[in-house]
This record gives structure tokens, C-alpha cells and sequence, in this order.
């Protein structure tokens, strides 16, 4: 592969040859100081610079492509031509306000767009991380959003006119559907779409269709019975909160965690085998703070299974298996654990139909009791490989078994300090090898 003999001579006045001949310098080194300097030399209008900008770029996505032109845009010879950039790469000159950083009024008014269009974009933005959102005012959209539009995060609240979402359009990181009471489908906006997805009180939408993988999702409100209906993949968590119908998990789900909050109507939580799988490659496990400093909060740990209020379910299926943390709190029916349950952490809070823990239960982590007001007595061959803490335990549940094993601290909430716990916690016998989870 050689370079072509007229490489110093750019067709400046063809932009689809333009922009060919310029991809084939890029392939050969050609700095992109010396194609610069080639359309000096050969006065190369506007319209030529911002295709070279574009390309030089390498606009291998819509962003790229954005980010490119406002680049282009900073300079006033060039901006009248922008507007015919932007259609000629397919991109909504709104995008370019939206990750504009100075004087996006005067941008968006440069480019021929509405003032209204220009004002639901945020004026002022502290931060660069801010550029490229776009949540317009309630009540501001009519059926349909505009095409094209490239953006970091895309957030639709309380639009009422709203009936669907555009064919063309490329959001980066998150997407939120917040309360569009109209909106009954996708079309193809979650096409390739790999970020943080959002639902919450959209009645008529369906079920999500089958998606790429994505980083994060969370489902608020919707009247769902079953979830998911297509295999579903996603990087970090699925949370489902106030899903009022849902009667049925399918485990063709992947996910670090799960999150599942106040579904009344849930009674059995199956095996989910690709759930709260543990990070590939070496990980921490975070720890935060809840109720005192010395009470781990294992809720926020980055992968396991977490049920909140689900009153309908009872128990876990036998052999249930949690790489990471379990916790189940405010599930008032729950009765009990399943007797070879595998478990990193353990989290008990508040669940008042639980009055007994299977025997010979082995937590390969910390072991949090909070608020097991039935519960009678701790079970024999009780072993944790890291702290057992309680709190706002009855007195008969404080009696310790004499083959209790922890491999961690004993830690007692003050304000159980007046139960009858022993002045200093009594030697434990050694711990054995624990497997990692």
C-alpha cells in the first residue's frame, strides 16, 4: 500500500472525495497538521474544513461525530456552515447546544434553532460532566422528540403529549422515562443503546424488547406480571421497585445484583443462577456505614440479591446459592432459610414471621441480625467467617450456642447493651479454611 501521488492536492470541493481522500491519509501517518496545512494551501472553504475537522476526528460514533463539529463551531468563519454539516452527518444541531459550554443561547440562535428548543437545555453548567444532557420542562414535548439528536443522557419527565421515541437517536450514558403516561413504544431508541436505563410509571409501555448489554437498570412502578421476557444482560444492577403486578421472576437474567422492593404479589424467588455473580479480575468489597460506624452496610456492596418488602414470599428454594451478599428485609411472611444455603454476607433485618435459622449454617462473610423480634435462639453449628453483629435482638435469641464459631468480631449494638450479653465476647475456637464465594 502506497500513498497515492496526488496526496498533496485535496479534492476540496467534492466532500464525499474529501472526505475519502483524507481517510486515506489517516490510514498512512499523515499528521493532522499537514492536512491542515493542505487546505491552506489550497484555500479550502468552510464547508471543506469542517468535513476535515470531522474525519480527522475519527467519528467511529454518533458522539464523536457531535463533539467534532462543536469543535468546528468555536470558530466564527465556520459556523454558517454547520447547520449543512449537521444534516450531512446525520445529527440534530440541538445536540451541539446541549454540549456547548459557553453561550448556548447564542449558539443555538447562530444555528436557526427555536429559542424554546435552546432554553430547555441547562444555561449554566458547572461541571463538564453536565454537557450533553437534555431534560426538557414537563409538558414541553408534543408527540414525538426530535430525530437525531446525540446526547450523554436523555431524561423525559412528565410529557404528556408524548406517544413515542424517535427512530434516530444516540444517548451515551443514561435514558430515564419518567411518568409519560402515553408513551406505548420503543421504536428504536434502545438500538446498540448500552448505558443506564430508567423506567418508572409508564403504563402503556410493554415489555422491554431484547436489548445489547446494559450498565445499569431500574424499573419503578410498572404494571409487569412477568420479568423479564427477553434474556436479559446487564453489567451492574437490576432493580424492580413498587412492580405491584409482578408475580413471576425468569431467571434469563445476567446481573452483579438484584434488587427487589416492595412487590407484594411475588411469591417465589427461583434459582438465578447468572445473578450476583462476583466481578471478573480482583475486587474489594465496599463498605459504607448504616445505623452506627461499626455496622457494616453490606446493602451496598456491589453484587448479590436484596428483597425489601416483598410480603408474598415465604422461603428460598433449597440449594439456593448467593455469590455475594443476601439481604432480606421487611418481608413480612418470610419464614426461613433454606438449610444448605450458600452465602457470602447475610442480612436479616426486620422480618417478623422469622423465628428460627437452619442448623449448621455457614456464612462465608458477616452475618447481620437486626430487628428478628420472633426469632427464638441461635442454631448449633452456627460458623461465620467474619462478624456477627445484632441489634435490637429479644434476650432469648442472645444465647450462645457452645459450638458457635466466628472468625470475625462479635458486635452489639449500644443499645442492646443492657441484654444479657457477656461483659468480654468469649474466645471462639479457630476457624477452618472457608471457601471464597
Amino acid at each position: 500500500m502506497t500513498l497515492p501521488e496526488n496526496a498533496d492536492a485535496l479534492p476540496v470541493h467534492n466532500l464525499d472525495a474529501l472526505r475519502s481522500e483524507i481517510t486515506t491519509l489517516l490510514a498512512f501517518k499523515v499528521k493532522a497538521l499537514d492536512i491542515k496545512a493542505m487546505l491552506l494551501r489550497q484555500a479550502a472553504p468552510p464547508s471543506a474544513w469542517i468535513e476535515a475537522m470531522v474525519v480527522m476526528a475519527q467519528p467511529t460514533s454518533p458522539m464523536r461525530v457531535a463533539r467534532a463539529l462543536c469543535e468546528a463551531a468555536t470558530r466564527t468563519d465556520l459556523l454558517p456552515g454547520i447547520p449543512a454539516a449537521c444534516r450531512r452527518w446525520g445529527v440534530h444541531p440541538a445536540s451541539l447546544v446541549a454540549l456547548w459550554t459557553r453561550g448556548p443561547l447564542g449558539l443555538g440562535l447562530a444555528l436557526g434553532l427555536p429559542e424554546g428548543l435552546i432554553r430547555s437545555f441547562p444555561s449554566k453548567r458547572r461541571r463538564h460532566e453536565e454537557n450533553g444532557h437534555w431534560s426538557p420542562p414537563r409538558d414541553f414535548l408534543g408527540p414525538a422528540l426530535p430525530e437525531s439528536m446525540v446526547l450523554q443522557e436523555l431524561r423525559l419527565c412528565e410529557q404528556p403529549r408524548l406517544l413515542r421515541l424517535p427512530e434516530r437517536i444516540h444517548v451515551a450514558k443514561r435514558i430515564t422515562l419518567d411518568r409519560l403516561l402515553l408513551l406505548e413504544e420503543y421504536g428504536s431508541a434502545l438500538a446498540g443503546f448500552e448505558g443506564s436505563l430508567g423506567i418508572r410509571d409508564c403504563p402503556a409501555l410493554p415489555h422491554l424488547p431484547a436489548l445489547p448489554r446494559l450498565l445499569s437498570l431500574t424499573v419503578d412502578g410498572q404494571l409487569w406480571r412477568r420479568f423479564p421476557e427477553e434474556p436479559l444482560e446487564v453489567r451492574q444492577t437490576i432493580a424492580l421497585q413498587r412492580m405491584s403486578d409482578l408475580e413471576e421472576l425468569c431467571p434469563r437474567m445476567v446481573a452483579r445484583k438484584l434488587i427487589l422492593a416492595h412487590c407484594p404479589r411475588l411469591r417465589e424467588i427461583p434459582h438465578l443462577p447468572q445473578v450476583a455473580l462476583p466481578p471478573e479480575g480482583p475486587h474489594r468489597t465496599r463498605m459504607a456505614l448504616h445505623l452506627d460506624p461499626w455496622i457494616p452496610d453490606l446493602v451496598s456492596t456491589p453484587h448479590g440479591l436484596t428483597l425489601v418488602g416483598c410480603h408474598g414470599v415465604r422461603d428460598l428454594p433449597a440449594g439456593y446459592r448467593v455469590h455475594g451478599t443476601l439481604t432480606l428485609q421487611d418481608c413480612w411472611s418470610f419464614e426461613a432459610l433454606p438449610p444448605d444455603l450458600e452465602v457470602g454476607n447475610l442480612v436479616l433485618r426486620r422480618l417478623p414471621a422469622l423465628r428460627s435459622l437452619p442448623e449448621g449454617l455457614r456464612v462465608n462473610g458477616h452475618l447481620i441480625l437486626d430487628g428478628l423480634a420472633n426469632l427464638e435462639t441461635l442454631p448449633k453449628e452456627l460458623q461465620i467467617a467474619g462478624d456477627l453483629v445484632v441489634h435490637q435482638m429479644p434476650p432469648r435469641a442472645l444465647a450462645l450456642p457452645d459450638d458457635l464459631r466466628v472468625g470475625g468480631q462479635l458486635k452489639v449494638h449500644p443499645s442492646d447493651a443492657a441484654l444479657p450479653w457477656p461483659d468480654r465476647p468469649r474466645a471462639f475456637p479457630p476457624l477452618g479454611q472457608y471457601d471464597s464465594m
